[in-house]
């Protein structure tokens, strides 16, 4: 049986509270013309590497092989950018080489561990991000109703800063229909 997994820096818990109220505070605002699916505030985290169609049986060696990650300093995410993937509503991240570090070095480690069986995923440039939604109806929104929702979800976040002292290592939950996330270790860091 086969999982993707990913590799994760975690706001801290009362960071992803004060996510949320954020989130709340958008969805206050929302049209009524945009459906969204917010992300649930224990699912809240920053990619920094994917790896798709990881064997269940190899996980607890990538797991373990992974503790590097505990070497690297805690330190402050700052948002820079709200865009739209597709359907997913991301928070564009800084500091970018410092997460690009901390994903080129656990690239080298995962592919390490695995004698290269496994590394991350790369489509073009490495874009740390942290995903608060899925619209759910983005065919039908005119370029209009998009840019005027990014804008208002850009008020409550742009410049907003937040604590990232633990990285995890997760699994989509396969029983749910929205994503959301098992964790499979967690990684203090304490550099």
């Amino acid at each position: 049986m086969k999982t993707n997994i990913f590799l994760a820096a975690l706001p801290t818990y009362d960071n992803r509270l004060t996510l949320t109220q954020k989130i709340s505070l958008c969805e206050a605002k929302r049209s009524p013309l945009v459906r969204v699916q917010w992300t649930h505030t224990n699912d809240l985290h920053i990619t920094i590497g994917y790896i798709p169609a990881v064997q269940v049986a190899d996980l607890r060696t990538i797991a373990v092989g992974m503790s590097n990650v505990s070497q690297a300093s805690p330190f402050m995410a700052n948002i820079e950018e709200i865009k739209l993937y597709g359907t997913a509503i991301v928070l564009r991240l800084e500091p970018y080489q410092q997460l690009l570090t901390i994903h080129k070095k656990m690239n080298l480690k995962l592919m390490e561990v695995t004698q290269s069986q496994y590394q991350f995923q790369v489509k073009g440039r490495f874009d740390p991000h942290l995903t608060i939604g899925r619209l759910r109806n983005i065919n039908a929104l005119n370029p209009l109703h998009k840019h005027q929702f990014l804008n208002m979800i850009t008020e409550q976040f742009k410049g907003y800063s937040f604590l990232i002292q633990q990285a995890a290592l997760l699994r989509r939950a396969p029983e749910h229909s929205t994503p959301a996330y098992q964790s499979i270790q967690l990684y203090p860091l304490r550099g």
